[in-house]
């Protein structure tokens, strides 16, 4: 009788350590799904709004000085999302525009291009800028 008391005490232990250890789990897991929620609602976010809103308008305004007939970026007109436009590229983390490809977009028929500086101020992270085959023949101080 006392043995199987013994037994019946370690049978209450295991389960108890069992759902113990299962309450853990599920909390651990639990914390798991919900950063990996978060991760993802977070990228969909990111991708819903792209860019911030001045980087866009000022992508936009170089985009009419390079291409004002819209033939070599069109996909610069049909999306609010300028991280997802051809030629840019944004950091993964703050949506910042940091690279900007315009290698021989720019029509040859405008002739000579000055750049302007200021068109890139709005450019806080910018990393790479490609204006390679543009016709640039100067570049103008900052007039913004």
């Amino acid at each position: 009788m006392v043995a199987q008391r013994h037994i019946t005490n370690n049978n209450i232990l295991r389960s108890t350590w069992f759902i113990e250890l299962s309450k853990m789990m599920m909390k651990r897991m639990g914390a798991w799904m919900l950063l990996a929620l978060f991760t993802l609602v977070g990228e969909w976010h990111g991708r819903c709004y792209g860019c911030s809103e001045e980087e866009r308008i000022g992508l936009l305004e170089i985009q009419s000085l390079i291409d004002p007939d819209g033939f070599s970026l069109r996909d610069w007109v049909g999306s609010s999302n300028c991280c997802e436009w051809s030629g840019i590229e944004c950091d993964n983390t703050t949506r910042r525009v940091i690279q900007v490809s315009l290698f021989d977009e720019r029509d040859k028929s405008l002739g000579d291009w000055v750049l302007n500086a200021s068109l890139f101020l709005p450019f806080k992270e910018l990393q790479s800028l490609d204006l390679g085959r543009a016709s640039l023949v100067g570049c103008l101080e900052n007039e913004g």
